[in-house]
């Protein structure tokens, strides 16, 4: 399962290839030169920058509520906060209005503009397609804490988030909390904590150490689920639809707002 390469997530890497196409784009097409006028690449480059901010900037003010206990977590933009509306409008927006007196650059920056902007949603689309036919609910039976078998494809027709994690890992530790909390809010959603690599007396010391209450605290310490699901970092989290589908998949720490998008998604 490819999510990211290295430590970049695959949403950047995109974000950055359709970026260089639409630089591209910009510099091959041919059109007239007027003194004073801003370059094309430029301004593709700062419709770009703008637009990431509003789109940031719009998620944060939807999640306001989320980001009230914690507003550091407003700078965790690895979260995927960001919505494309506002960035579309203030990206183009700033477009129209720094081109406003060079009309004949309108053309190629609007070709690029949309060339980069189709590449960004075909390769995301491409990969969230790719992501759901490889990935699918382990058929894996784990135990839980008090001994109680859970299988893990089991979804009785609702939303599944499994959450594969460890105790070394100090973002599993950090985001836990907030994953705890969403499950007492949401309790039509199956949330499942499957521990990888450790044994049970280990999970029984952390809990008790960070007195967490959670249901559905699996063990697997053969690290089998991480297996079938080709994961090679922790935390990661996965949100499966009513019927099997995957939703999410989400590398590293969730914050509170960033984990509530995922699940209205749900």
């Amino acid at each position: 399962m490819i999510s990211s390469a290295g430590p970049v997530p695959l949403a950047v890497v995109w974000v950055l290839v359709a970026t260089g196409i639409a630089m591209l784009v910009a510099s091959v097409m041919r059109g007239t030169t007027t003194e004073g006028a801003p370059r094309p690449r430029s301004v593709v480059v700062d419709m770009l920058l703008l637009g990431l901010l509003a789109g940031r900037a719009g998620f944060v003010i939807r999640h306001a509520g989320d980001y009230a206990a914690d507003p550091w977590a407003m700078l965790r933009i690895g979260d995927g906060g960001f919505l494309l509306w506002p960035a579309l409008l203030v990206g183009l927006g700033w477009g129209a209005w720094r081109l406003r007196r060079w009309p004949a650059l309108r053309r190629r920056v609007g070709a690029a503009a949309l060339a980069g902007l189709l590449s960004w949603a075909v390769l995301s689309t491409g990969t969230g397609w790719l992501q759901q036919s490889r990935v699918t609910l382990p058929a894996i039976t784990l135990s839980s804490l008090e001994g109680r078998p859970t299988a893990l494809n089991d979804t009785q027709g609702k939303p599944v988030v499994i959450n594969l994690w460890a105790s070394w890992c100090g973002p599993c530790r950090r985001e836990m909390p907030v994953l705890a909390r969403a499950q007492q809010r949401h309790p039509d959603i199956g949330f499942l904590f499957v521990n990888q690599g450790e044994t049970r007396d280990e999970v029984d010391a952390f809990m008790a150490a960070e007195q967490l209450s959670l249901h559905n605290l699996l063990l697997d310490e053969d690290a089998l689920t991480a297996e079938q699901l080709q994961v090679h970092a922790y935390p990661t989290t996965l949100f499966f639809d009513g019927q099997g589908r995957l939703r999410h998949l989400h590398l590293g720490e969730l914050t509170a707002a960033g984990l509530q998008s995922k699940l209205d998604d749900l």
